[in-house]
């Protein structure tokens, strides 16, 4: 604790505390960036963003083909079955046009979904002869210059791989029908060979809005939870980079699908906004950034603490040293007082008897010793705080001691009102600094006048306990509780009772105490007193009073 009065002991502590509040923010920053870093970790979301967008399309072409599949086998129901054996040379013209008719009908009636297709054909792949009928007349007259067109369409998708099944159908796109396609679907025996092919002229950007509609506010999509479709832009071209449908919006989130199956040839890409995408996705951390971010708010929170602690017993202590200036002050005055008082009487012979003139000189005696001890308490104790206290220690007999003490203080007691009884004690010898043990026990009695009830009995004496000698001081005052019985040693350190008493002082007699106690390889503790009030006792070690030293002679 002398550390705390030390001269440079407030800078010291200020740059402690400094380098505390610094470390902290220092921690507490690395903690925000590091936390900022793990979870807004570009690579990883980019990572994570991309990997929902390319799944998102795949899904999107799945659900795509399999529309185009069902579209296609409604739209060539009414043909028959596709399995058997092909129809009749005759029959096929009643077929073609039995399936315009049965689109210009679910047209009409709006009651069921039909691809939006404007002609039907049917390709012999025997004998290459192409049946066509147009599902409006209208558009009969411009499918009849494309014949030749879709006959080419029509051979190469029957020469060509085999799909999963004998009738799977395929949107295929050709530059030379404008902004038309077809959707072809080869019938193929059991052997797998091609028999037919039946085909509807399509209008490509309505075909691919029926492929592409968005899902139903139950679809699989939206139930998994990975994103929300109202955000996603698509765009349907061809490899070199035709635009069929659709429109990127200003999504960051992109993702290019090469399609196959029904759409094989076509190139789909999604856009999407980073905002709907679920947000649990995109906090996945590793582990050990987790532990590393644990670690260090840990350690913030630890310094923190520290810093806080360190900061609040700078507070204390500034306090401390508040109440130790006016503590000081006053103890300072007062004596100051009555000596310039009785100084000035002296001086200018007001005295009228010889009586007078001895009190006032025991009175300037008396407060000039009370300034030395104060003093003295002052200076040891900014002393030991700069260096180590070095007393010299010999064999000083009790009970010279005791009665050194009691003239040092007779003259503060009978101020006071009280008296001082020196217990007579054990012929014993204790080993330590004359004048700072004399000083330690002095502040104990000044402790006692100060804090002690009125009119009491104060009592100094010593006991012998083995290999050691306990000196005491014992009062009739309130006592001291014995949570704060240790604390009291402290220094500034004052009783809650007495930071609102008029009973004030620089709070360092009973540091100044333990100091000396523990200089002199001795102990100081409070206790309760034989009948009522405290006892403190100081306990140093002992020799036989008959023993000789040989020491230098003490000046005391």
């Amino acid at each position: 604790m002398s550390f705390l009065a030390a001269p440079g002991g407030d800078r010291l502590r200020w740059l402690w505390s400094t380098r505390l509040w610094l470390l902290a923010a220092l921690l507490g920053a690395v903690t925000v960036y590091s936390g900022a870093s793990a979870i807004h970790d570009v690579d990883q979301r980019r990572l994570a963003i991309g990997l929902i967008a390319q799944s998102t399309a795949m899904h999107l072409s799945v659900l795509a083909s399999s529309r185009l599949e069902r579209l296609a086998l409604e739209a060539f129901a009414p043909a028959g079955p596709l399995v058997d054996a092909p129809p009749a040379p005759a029959a096929v013209r009643a077929i073609v046009e039995r399936l315009a008719r049965r689109q210009r009908d679910g047209v009409a009636c709006a009651c069921r979904d039909v691809l939006p297709a404007a002609a039907f054909f049917h390709l012999d792949a025997g004998s290459r002869r192409l049946e066509l009928a147009a599902v409006d007349s209208a558009t009969a007259a411009a499918l009849e210059a494309d014949t030749s067109v879709l006959g080419g369409i029509a051979r190469t998708e029957a020469n060509g791989p085999r799909g999963t099944s004998n009738a799977a159908s395929r949107l295929i796109i050709d530059p030379r029908l404008d902004d038309r396609g077809v959707v072809a679907l080869v019938q193929r025996d059991e052997r797998g060979d091609p028999v037919a092919v039946y085909g509807a002229v399509v209008e490509t950007r309505a075909t691919l809005g029926k492929l592409f509609a968005a899902s139903g506010p139950h679809s699989h999509m939206d139930s998994a939870g990975i994103n929300r479709l109202d955000s996603l832009s698509l765009q349907v071209s061809t490899p070199p980079g035709q635009v069929l449908f659709g429109a990127l919006g200003p999504g960051r989130a992109k993702a290019k699908v090469f399609l196959g199956g029904p759409l094989r040839g076509l190139e789909l890409t999604t856009a999407m906004s980073t905002s709907r995408v679920a947000s649990p996705l995109l906090s996945m951390h590793p582990s050990l950034a987790l532990w590393h971010l644990g670690a260090l708010l840990a350690a913030t929170t630890i310094v923190l603490a520290i810093a806080v602690g360190a900061s609040r017993r700078e507070l204390l202590l500034a306090r401390a040293r508040s109440d130790f200036i006016a503590g000081v002050s006053h103890d300072l005055r007062m004596p100051l007082a009555q000596i310039l008082i009785a100084s000035e009487t002296l001086s200018l012979r007001r005295e009228r008897t010889d009586g007078e003139r001895v009190s006032l000189a025991s009175s300037i005696v008396r407060e000039t010793r009370r300034l030395m001890a104060l003093v003295d308490n002052v200076l040891l104790f900014s002393r030991s705080g700069a260096v180590e206290l070095k007393p010299t220690l010999r064999p000083v007999p009790v009970t010279e001691l005791l009665g050194e003490v009691s003239e040092a203080v007779q003259l503060a007691v009978e101020d006071a009102g009280q008296t001082i009884e020196i217990v007579p004690g054990p012929a014993a010898t204790v080993i330590g600094d004359r004048r700072l043990v004399r000083q330690a026990l002095v502040n104990l009695v000044d402790n006692a006048l100060k804090y002690g009830a009125a009119g009491q009995r104060i009592r100094v004496g010593a006991e012998r306990v083995d290999d050691a000698v306990r000196l005491y001081v014992e009062d009739e005052g309130p006592g001291i509780p014995a949570a704060d019985r240790d604390r009291i040693f402290e220094p500034y350190a004052r009783l809650a009772d007495d930071q609102v008493s008029e009973r004030t002082g620089a709070g360092l007699g009973l540091a100044v105490v333990r100091q000396i106690a523990v200089a002199c390889g001795g102990r100081v503790w409070l206790e309760d007193g034989a009948a009522r009030g405290t006892r403190a006792v100081m306990e140093l070690g002992a020799t036989s009073a008959s023993a000789s030293f040989t020491a230098a002679p003490e000046v005391a």
